[in-house]
């Protein structure tokens, strides 16, 4: 290599790196903004709401969340629909127990098979047409609501310029596994990509007024704004609910806020194949949604620029370069620490940091380069093409005999 191009490409890296750096300190001060917001007052006379909550299989945990969204109630005229596939689904014996024990607000609906659809959405579109409620929330099985959410939620939606609202999802810190003294199964690197790979940047969104979608974990909308889009059977197709609702919601020219307050979703037990698979998803789908914002993921990330600068000048025997990502890597791991404890109250277990910086280092650039090129997705064990822009059809579908409009 010459050394004008390597020069070059060193100053190119030492750039980024800089940049990528003052990024992660611009999405800590907005996150410290954000956080340290002013509660907002109980909601007074708040409108009728509808919960829905897309069901699939069970953890050791549903049965208590399940619970804990009927009592957690923001008024009075409450309904709580949860909707499965069927009765052979795993959770429904978890749900009809959740119906009787609260006959005047839960309601179990079967959705049916979803024919070629997307399965969650299948489900939420069920349990939107058989809603009562002037608002509407889609709720995570693995979403603990609180009052301080619906508070800040129907304060949010008080303004009647706000069409739609979402709450940052935040994953708690997952259990140790036997004697380990931290957690380190698949559930921990899911925790640490929602975390900090993704719900990290919605403060920095909302501070520059760029949502462009909402995040899955608690979505609240009012109920003419579903009507006014024809409600979601033409979103079957969609990849995901929350991208495709923002999208629609952009078009509509509808504003949606971010609720000041966290819904917090309990972590289950999963293997790291399972969610390394789970990350590729997600990030295939963000490359189908928001292509520039997925191509400029790399140069916000000090771990892997500084990684690469590493590499570079160690191949010429300088040491520099190790030296300058070392520096970087601890900046990063600090501001990540000050970050949880800003947004939980705590740190992590010091281990799971050691983890993220194996994850921002190592595994996220393996996957975010596998999700350029990738055209599947599996939801719920079922494979799916995804074409530019969200949409999705059967991956064993061909192009010409697939019409997303087909009534199914």
């Amino acid at each position: 290599m010459g050394r004008r191009i390597r020069y070059a490409i060193e100053t190119l890296l030492v750039n980024a790196l800089v940049l990528a750096t003052l990024y992660q300190f611009a999405v800590y001060l907005a996150n410290r903004r954000f956080w340290r917001q002013t509660p907002p007052p109980p909601a007074e006379n708040a409108p009728s709401t509808t919960v829905i909550v897309p069901l699939r299989d069970k953890t050791l945990d549903t049965l208590a969340l399940l619970h804990v969204m009927a009592i957690t109630r923001p008024t009075d005229r409450y309904e709580l629909l949860m909707v499965l596939e069927g009765e052979s689904d795993p959770a429904y014996p978890v749900a009809r127990e959740v119906a009787d024990s609260y006959p005047d607000i839960a309601r179990v609906l079967l959705s049916g098979p979803p024919a070629g659809r997307v399965p969650r959405l299948h489900r939420i579109n069920a349990g939107w047409q058989a809603s009562q409620g002037e608002l509407i929330a889609i709720v995570e099985p693995e979403a603990q609501l609180t009052a301080e959410l619906w508070n800040a939620a129907l304060a949010v939606l008080a303004d009647p310029a706000v069409d739609a609202a979402f709450a940052p999802p935040l994953v708690l810190q997952p259990e140790r596994r036997g004697n380990l003294p931290v957690a380190t199964g698949g559930e921990m690197l899911m925790a640490l990509h929602i975390n900090h790979g993704r719900t990290a940047m919605v403060p920095v969104a909302a501070a520059s007024q760029r949502v462009q979608g909402l995040a899955d974990g608690f979505m609240i909308f009012r109920r003419r704004v579903l009507e006014e889009a024809g409600g979601l059977l033409h979103l079957l197709d969609d990849a995901s609910a929350g991208q495709a609702l923002g999208r629609v919601l952009r078009e509509n020219g509808q504003r949606v806020a971010v609720i000041p307050a966290p819904v917090w979703l309990v972590p289950s037990r999963t293997s790291i194949s399972e969610a390394t698979e789970q990350i590729l998803d997600l990030l295939t789908i963000s490359r189908a949604y928001h292509l520039r914002d997925t191509l400029a993921w790399p140069f916000t990330n000090p771990l892997t620029v500084g990684f690469v600068l590493g590499l570079i000048t160690e191949r010429e025997g300088r040491w520099w370069g190790r030296q300058t990502w070392y520096a970087f890597a601890w900046l990063r791991l600090v501001l990540a620490y000050q970050l949880d404890r800003l947004r939980f109250g705590r740190a992590f277990h010091p281990g799971a940091y050691a983890q993220l910086l194996m994850l921002d280092t190592f595994i996220a650039p393996l996957l975010w380069a596998r999700a350029l090129v990738r055209r599947t997705i599996t939801r719920e064990s079922r494979t799916f093409r995804i074409l530019p822009g969200g949409k999705t059809r059967p991956a064993n579908a061909s192009a010409a005999g697939w019409s997303s409009h087909e009534p199914r």
